[in-house]
C-alpha cells in the first residue's frame, strides 16, 4: 500500500502545478524521489501524448561528471532507490486512475514484462527505461529515465526533472543549463523541477540557486524554523525553491535511526557521529563556505547586499556610460581614504579580457567600492583619459583631499602599464604591482616564500570574507568574483564565455593594496632586486620614496 504523503509532499506538489521553473532543495532520504515520481506521474495522466524526461546525475557514473562528493556506492544506492520509488509511484497511480502502466525498452521501442526490482533497476540505470501511461489500446505519454547530457538536451521537449542536480560536475551543470532553457522559451507548458541536497562545493550554481535571495536573521537555521510544509522562498538565481531540511521532515514525521535500528530524535541526529562530517550540505541544508572559489558566496552576497545605495558598477560602451559612472562615484563619495586599482586588458586564448577600474573608500575600517568599471578598448589613451577623470572626480569632493594612490598590475600588460603610470604620475602617485615579485621581508604568518599575486588576493580574500569590504550589488561582480579559485596556494582564473577573468577581482584587490599603510613602505634595496623580464639593470617596480607622508 503507497505510503501517507507528508504534508511537505503536498506543498510541493501544488508549488510544482503554480510555475515552470522549482527547485526541491530537500535533505537526504526524505521522500524525495517519490516526489518527483509524483510529479511525473501527474504530468503525464493529464492527457495522451505528454512526455517527461527525468535526467537524473546518479546515472553519471563517470568521474569526468558526477561531483566526487558522491562515491560508487554511493551513486548505486541511490540509484536503487530512486527505481523502487518511480515504480511504487506509477504502480499505484496507474491503478488509482485506472490506466494501463507498461514498461519499455527505449532503445528497441519494446514493451517489457515480468520485471524483477532487480531487472526495474538495471534497466533504469542503463538509461533505456520508458515508462507509459495507455489511455486506451494506442494512446499513450510517456516518462523517460536518461542520463543528463548537454548535447542530448538540445532537442528535449518535455516536462524535465532533474534529480540529483546539486551533484553534476559545475561546469558540466551549467552547459546542461544553456542547453535546457531555450526548450522552455517556446512552449508554455513545460516545466523544469530541480532536485536535490546540497554539494560541498560552493562553486556549484545548485548552491546559489537554493541561496535565500533575502537574508532575514543570523543564520539559515534561525531563518527556517522546523515547519512540516518546509519553507517556499526565491532563491538568488530568482527561482522559487522548496526547502525541506531534516528538522522539517521531523516535524512532519520523519524519523532516521541509528545503527542498533532504534528511532532516533532530531537532537541526536546532530550529534550522530556518523552524521557530522556532512551535517550541514545533507541533512541541514545549510550554505557553508566550501570548494576551490577563493570568495565565499555567502560573504560575497552579503557584501553586495550592503552594497545596495552605496557601490556601483558599469560596464563602459561609450561616453555616456562612463559619464554616468562618474556621476554616481561623486555622489557616493564621502571623505574617508580613497584607493584606486587598475587591471589592465588582456588576451587569454582566444578570449579578449577586459579591463577594469576599482575605487574604494575606506569608511571607519570598512572598505566601499563606491566604483567598478569594466570597459574594453585596445587604446591605451581612453584608459589613461578614464583614470585622469577619475582622479579629477575624488579630487573635487567636498572633503577627504585626492586619492591615496593608484595601483596597476603590470604582470602581463607591462607596456601599457609603464606608459599609463606616465601619463598620471604628475596628478597621482602611481605604483606598479609585478604579480610575480617576491615579497621582502616575509610578511607576517607566512612561512615560505610568497610573490605578490598571492600576497594582495590573500588580502583582498580576507577582508570581503571577513566582512570588512561592501560591494556593488551587481551580478557581473558575483560571476567575476566567483571565477577566481585558490588551488594549492595559488590563484587561478579560467575565463568565462564573454570575457570575464576575475578582473573585477584583481582590480579590487589592487585597490585594497592602494589602501593598506604600509603600500609602498617597501626600501629601496628590496626594490632593486625585482627585475622585469631578462632586463640584468634593477628596475624598481615600487618607489617608496615618492609615498613618504602620503
Amino acid at each position: 500500500m503507497k505510503r501517507e504523503r507528508r504534508p511537505y509532499q503536498n506543498v510541493a506538489l501544488v508549488a510544482v502545478r503554480k510555475v515552470r521553473q522549482i527547485a526541491l532543495y530537500w535533505a537526504r532520504r526524505c521522500r524525495k524521489s517519490t516526489t518527483l515520481g509524483d510529479i511525473g506521474f501527474d504530468e503525464i495522466s493529464k492527457s495522451p501524448g505528454r512526455m517527461v524526461i527525468a535526467a537524473s546525475a546518479s546515472l553519471l557514473l563517470g568521474k569526468e561528471l558526477v561531483g566526487v562528493t558522491l562515491s560508487a556506492a554511493e551513486q548505486a544506492m541511490i540509484v536503487a532507490n530512486e527505481a523502487a520509488a518511480v515504480r511504487e509511484v506509477f504502480d499505484h497511480g496507474a491503478g488509482e486512475r485506472d490506466l494501463d502502466f507498461k514498461v519499455a525498452d527505449s532503445s528497441k521501442d519494446k514493451l517489457l514484462t515480468g520485471l524483477s526490482p532487480e531487472d526495474f533497476a538495471e534497466l533504469y540505470q542503463s538509461s533505456r527505461m520508458e515508462l507509459r501511461l495507455y489511455f486506451d489500446r494506442t494512446h499513450y505519454s510517456r516518462l523517460q529515465v536518461i542520463a543528463p547530457n548537454p548535447a542530448t538536451a538540445r532537442s528535449w521537449r518535455a516536462t524535465v526533472l532533474r534529480d540529483e542536480s546539486g551533484f553534476t560536475n559545475a561546469n558540466f551543470e551549467n552547459e546542461l543549463r544553456i542547453a535546457t532553457d531555450p526548450m522552455m522559451r517556446d512552449t508554455p507548458d513545460l516545466k523544469i523541477i530541480y532536485a536535490s541536497n546540497l554539494s560541498g562545493n560552493d562553486r556549484h550554481p545548485y548552491f546559489e540557486m537554493t541561496m535565500p535571495r533575502e537574508i532575514t536573521a543570523e543564520s539559515e537555521d534561525e531563518q527556517f524554523p522546523a515547519n512540516p510544509d518546509g519553507h517556499l522562498y526565491i532563491g538568488q538565481q530568482g527561482i522559487l525553491v522548496h526547502r525541506v531540511a531534516l528538522k522539517d521532515a521531523y516535524a512532519a514525521g520523519h524519523a532516521l535511526f541509528d545503527d542498533r535500528g532504534e528511532k532516533m530524535t532530531y537532537a541526536q541526529c546532530r550529534v550522530f557521529p556518523q552524521f557530522r562530517s556532512g551535517w550541514d550540505e545533507t541533512y541541514a541544508l545549510n550554505h557553508k563556505a566550501g570548494g576551490a572559489a577563493a570568495i565565499d558566496l555567502v560573504a560575497l552576497i552579503s557584501a553586495q547586499r550592503r552594497g545596495v545605495g552605496k557601490c556601483n558598477f558599469v560596464f563602459v560602451e561609450n561616453e555616456g556610460d562612463f559619464r554616468q559612472a562618474l556621476t554616481l562615484l561623486a555622489a557616493t563619495l564621502t571623505s574617508g581614504p580613497v584607493g584606486i586599482g587598475l587591471d589592465v586588458a588582456s588576451t587569454t586564448g582566444e578570449t579578449s579580457n577586459p579591463s577594469s577600474i576599482t575605487v574604494t573608500e575606506n569608511c571607519g575600517g570598512e572598505r566601499h567600492q563606491r566604483l567598478v568599471v569594466v570597459f574594453k578598448t585596445k587604446k591605451r589613451a581612453v584608459m589613461s583619459d578614464y583614470l585622469a577623470r577619475i582622479v579629477t572626480t575624488i579630487r573635487a569632493r567636498n572633503s577627504g583631499g585626492p586619492a591615496r594612490r593608484l595601483c596597476i598590475d603590470a604582470s602581463n600588460e607591462r607596456l601599457a602599464a609603464e606608459e599609463t603610470k606616465d601619463d598620471l604620475s604628475r596628478i597621482i602617485p602611481v605604483e606598479l604591482v609585478l604579480g610575480g615579485g617576491s615579497v621582502e621581508p616575509l610578511p607576517s604568518g607566512y612561512r615560505d616564500a610568497i610573490n605578490y599575486k598571492t600576497y594582495l588576493g590573500d588580502l583582498y580574500c580576507a577582508a570581503v570574507n571577513d566582512g570588512r569590504t561592501v560591494l556593488p550589488a551587481a551580478d557581473y561582480i558575483k560571476d567575476d568574483h566567483r571565477l577566481t579559485v585558490k588551488d594549492q596556494g595559488r590563484y587561478k582564473c579560467t575565463p568565462d564565455s564573454d570575457g570575464k577573468h576575475g578582473d573585477t577581482f584583481d582590480s579590487g584587490k589592487l585597490a585594497e593594496w592602494a589602501l593598506l599603510n604600509n603600500a609602498g613602505a617597501l626600501n629601496a634595496e628590496t626594490v632593486s632586486k625585482i627585475r622585469i623580464g631578462n632586463s640584468a639593470a634593477p628596475h624598481r617596480i615600487f618607489e617608496p620614496r615618492r609615498f613618504a607622508g602620503v
